[in-house]
């Protein structure tokens, strides 16, 4: 008898959820708008299983052409997560993003690649104008909608270049970072160019960032960068520790 019960409660349950899920997106997405307060999907079409959107914006980013396919095995993880595929500046970006029935948002196994200028524009920095390529592999980011998110993984930038308000090669830099009680810490390093750098990051959820490093001149650079060091950063055995902390608009 308990068996016949087990049953039809997982028969039921079954039901409803693929009544759920089969129903249209754009009838569900204003229920799940409360966990999502810095998203916003625009033109939605199709379902939770697999739909369409013409933009999404997220925390002031603006994604295109958004597709996504349920994966049905985080349910059993206690997730609603989707497969995303998506075109940011115009690039492509994949990512597993999902809504922790617990937890909250986060985004897994993201990458794509975008200009550095764009990136920068992203964050709001734009006294300065960059060159090159960024590519960003994220295995895990969390706290989205709460502030800057907590992210994990790594994010190469070549050729690292300074376009303005002056001319700097710094080869390839690469920040590989880790989650640590909802704070960013990790791992810059900068070679092939005009500076070595080595050195720690941290970013915290309110936008503020600190690095703590060593910079080694290779050859000449220019007069601004070497009145930088001289003002902000102390010389000792051949290289300047630099430590450096500001705050990302957010």
């Amino acid at each position: 008898m308990k068996d016949s019960w087990r049953l039809a409660v997982v028969g039921v349950t079954a039901f409803v959820l693929f009544i759920v899920l089969s129903a249209p997106a754009a009838k569900l997405v204003p229920w799940l708008q409360p966990q999502l307060p810095r998203m916003q999907l625009i033109g939605i079409s199709g379902s939770l299983w697999s739909g369409r959107a013409q933009q999404l914006n997220a925390g002031g980013v603006q994604f295109s052409d958004v597709h996504w396919h349920l994966r049905p095995l985080a349910l059993f993880a206690g997730a609603l997560s989707v497969a995303v595929d998506a075109q940011l500046r115009g690039q492509p970006l994949r990512a597993h993003a999902g809504l922790g029935f617990f937890s909250g948002a986060y985004v897994a196994d993201a990458t794509g690649r975008m200009p550095a200028a764009d990136l920068l524009f992203l964050t709001g920095m734009q006294l300065v104008e960059l060159g090159g390529q960024v590519e960003f592999d994220i295995d895990e980011m969390t706290g989205i909608g709460q502030g800057f998110p907590a992210v994990a993984g790594t994010v190469s930038w070549a050729p690292a270049q300074v376009v303005a308000p002056l001319e700097l090669d710094l080869g390839k830099a690469q920040l590989q970072t880790r989650i640590e009680g909802g704070v960013t810490r990790g791992q810059l390093t900068a070679s092939g160019g005009a500076l070595a750098v080595t050195g720690d990051v941290t970013f915290n959820p309110d936008g503020s960032y600190q690095l703590v490093g060593d910079v080694q001149k290779n050859g000449t650079v220019p007069q601004a960068v070497d009145k930088f060091l001289d003002a902000f950063a102390e010389f000792s055995n051949g290289s300047y520790r630099l430590e450096w902390s500001d705050k990302i608009k957010i």
